[in-house]
């Protein structure tokens, strides 16, 4: 008899390798922005929307192919999926006009989220209980590196040969991953789909004006605009509520967030992707402006995290795989917290070297955190909701990003006027109110990891807790 799990780490490999492509795609256009921008000769506000419009698809359609996957099959949507993402990613890089740049990469996020969607139920499934851990550890870190490896490859590509070339890249991965997937992956059989498009409706109405808030408040003032954005968030998000509730085959299934376990884990899970991309976004500006380093040294020093998490995961994940999700999940979150109050004692003075060391110790217990909880989260649900999961994961992983902007925007405005941030260099009292805001974001990101930490023994459950509390009385009592 064949051994079902003989090609699982091949097919982690294949999967993995293509849905790195979508958080590095989600952070290499920072860097570029400027360039897109003198090049079409448009505002930094419109060309922004290259960003937003990919993260805003991508959010939006995630849960939907989630589901949709659950029918239709997994792989057979992830193969879609990618090859629509090398497509868009070639039309990306031909586009005659910023609005077919922006359009462009909508439709590139449309495909991203067919990816992402499914892609951790293809490993839950690939890989027998007692190395699930160790599988989904190497899949989320490889995937958080993406996003950290983001920002240090698009000013490679940009400074070399222009920002058409950043989309280039994914074409050759997209065409190795496609030409792997397709010889290992088995195609199941499909379902009868039930569609739930009110519910999609209503959900992607609810982030798209959600992520239009966040984008609009960092660069103005709350005016009646951003006041109706809100209350129409509101009102889309609790007929959501309402119609998943009531229907027979909702694409979310609420019921999955009665157990506290997931949802705990699923929260520690997004207050950890805020406070990543609140680095990525803030780390590159105190780097250039105020220690006045290279673009290509900036790169170099990004890489600190993503190279301790990439070498970590393995380990991490088969950690969890023989001890469990919990005490790993805590001590990673606690790592989080002494590294980002280590970078409250970054200045103006401070090296490379400094910053590089910090860096490295957030992707130690960024590493040792990811791991577990990933496989937390998908332990708790039947297979049958795994695409389902997944969905979840990556919404609440790109709702961490997008968060994240707007906190770190807001926080260094405190401090700095836009008009210092436009600076090449800065200097002097500037530098300092500078490291200042940047103080609180990190301080910021350092409470947030408290409440990972704190999530994280929640994430056992209560009915675990009051057994292990009723035993450690029974210890105690005369």
């Amino acid at each position: 008899m064949k051994d079902p799990y003989r090609k699982s780490w091949q097919i982690l490999f294949a999967i993995a390798l293509g849905s790195t492509m979508v958080p590095i795609n989600a952070s290499l256009v920072n860097v570029s922005l400027p360039s897109i921008t003198e090049f079409f000769g448009t505002s930094l506000v419109t060309s922004e929307w290259v960003l937003t419009s990919y993260l805003i698809t991508l959010l939006g359609f995630v849960l939907f192919f989630g589901r949709l996957g659950d029918f239709l099959g997994h792989e057979r949507l992830y193969l879609t999926g990618l090859v629509g993402f090398i497509l868009t990613s070639l039309l990306c890089n031909l586009a005659p006009s910023i609005q077919l740049l922006i359009i462009f990469r909508a439709l590139q996020g449309f495909t991203a989220a067919m990816m992402l969607s499914v892609s951790m139920g293809i490993i839950k499934k690939s890989f027998p209980t007692y190395t699930l851990g160790k599988a989904l550890g190497i899949y989320a870190v490889a995937v958080a590196a993406g996003l950290a490896l983001g920002p240090a490859i698009g000013g490679i590509l940009d400074a070399a040969f222009g920002w058409r070339a950043i989309f280039l890249v994914n074409v050759p991965t997209g065409i190795l991953s496609f030409l792997l997937c397709y010889r290992i992956l088995k195609i199941g059989e499909t379902k009868k789909v039930k569609w739930d498009i009110p519910g999609t409706l209503l959900e992607f109405a609810c982030l798209f004006a959600v992520v239009y808030i966040l984008n609009y408040i960092t660069i103005n003032s709350l005016n009646i605009e951003t006041i109706l954005m809100i209350v129409f968030a509101v009102v889309t998000f609790l007929l959501f509520i309402r119609r998943e509730n009531r229907v027979e085959d909702p694409m979310l299934n609420l019921s999955l967030f009665k157990n506290p376990s997931f949802s705990a884990y699923n929260l520690s899970l997004h207050f950890n992707y805020i406070c990543m991309y609140m680095i990525i976004f803030i780390m590159p500006f105190y780097l250039q402006k105020v220690l006045h380093l290279t673009p290509n040294t900036t790169g170099l020093v990004l890489t600190a995290s993503p190279i301790i998490m990439m070498a970590l995961a393995p380990l991490s994940g088969a950690l969890s795989d023989r001890f469990g999700s919990r005490s790993l999940s805590f001590l990673g979150a606690m790592i989080c917290v002494v590294a980002f109050y280590s970078m409250t004692q970054l200045t103006i003075f401070s090296t490379a070297t400094d910053v590089f060391l910090r860096l490295a110790l957030l992707g130690v217990g960024t590493a040792i955190f990811q791991s577990p909880t990933n496989k937390a989260i998908m332990a708790k649900i039947p297979m049958g909701q795994a695409g389902v999961a997944s969905g979840i994961i990556v919404t609440m992983r790109n709702l961490g990003m997008v968060f994240a902007v707007c906190y770190a925007g807001i926080l260094i405005n405190f401090t700095v006027s836009p008009a210092v941030l436009q600076m090449h260099q800065l200097f002097n009292l500037d530098a300092y109110n500078f490291t200042t805001g940047m103080h609180l974001v990190v301080t910021f990101a350092a409470i947030l990891s408290a409440g990972m930490a704190v999530l994280s023994i929640m994430g056992m459950g209560t009915e675990k807790i009051k057994k292990e509390v009723s035993e450690i009385y029974d210890e105690v009592k005369p």
